[in-house]
């Protein structure tokens, strides 16, 4: 990409991050997903846009043909499960209701917000249930989880060693959000802070600092508890 091109290239993306707009990526399902569709679509993922991927002149195709296509996609987009693909066709308006209700959907779902309450407790409870793989003695302790912000939706996690916070780490904590509160479409963003780090407390009316803190620490007991109890019945199962 020389010259002109690569002027226009990088003023659009320069506008797709100011402006943020829902990304509606069309490719003909005809010749399928290319490299340089590739190129952009980590590009876009990297902004954090939402997106849709739509496969259009699905009709041209015939049901195998469109199996094809849609598993060689998936797979090419491995990177990013979260974007919905969805087979279309302009000329017989096949799939193009519910594309454009997920097109619709897009916007509510980047601007979603979850409150820390409910989140730690889900969080709480998937570690317990199915907590994720560490490296022996390595254990990355989640103190408490938060969405800072929206479009895209970020969420800032604090724990005990940020080092460990690994990409595995990273990519259980999106999975449990997803499973329990969506975000179909939109990139999440995930950031860890090391509670030596310190950093803003929020309460509720009539909440003090101090009811936080015993409620964390509290939770953090169960965590540790129930983590150890995990690992050493994982560890009496390799020893067997």
């Amino acid at each position: 990409m020389h010259g002109i091109e690569k002027i226009a290239y990088d003023k659009t993306m320069d506008m797709l991050e100011y402006v943020r707009p829902v990304v509606i990526f069309m490719v003909d399902a005809t010749e399928g997903i290319t490299h340089r569709d590739m190129t952009l679509l980590a590009e876009i993922n990297r902004l954090a846009l939402p997106i849709i991927f739509a496969l259009n002149k699905s009709d041209l195709l015939t049901e195998k043909e469109m199996k094809q296509v849609m598993d060689t996609t998936i797979r090419m987009m491995d990177f990013a499960k979260y974007i919905p693909i969805l087979p279309i066709s302009a000329q017989t308006g096949k799939g193009t209701e519910s594309f454009f209700k997920f097109v619709h959907d897009l916007r509510k779902e980047a601007e979603k917000r979850i409150e820390t309450n409910p989140l730690n407790k889900i969080i709480s409870a998937e570690f317990f249930q199915r907590p994720p793989r560490f490296p022996q003695n390595k254990i990355c302790k989640i103190m408490y989880a938060t969405q800072v912000d929206i479009n895209a939706p970020t969420f800032l996690v604090f724990v005990n060693h940020k080092a460990r916070a690994n990409f595995s780490f990273k990519k259980w904590i999106e999975n449990t959000i997803r499973k329990h509160f969506g975000f179909i479409g939109v990139p999440l963003v995930i950031r860890f802070k090391d509670r030596r780090e310190g950093g803003e407390e929020r309460t509720r009316p009539g909440e003090s600092l101090e009811s936080i803190q015993k409620a964390r620490d509290k939770r953090q007991q169960e965590i540790e508890k129930n983590a150890k109890k995990i690992m050493t019945k994982r560890r009496k199962k390799q020893a067997k």
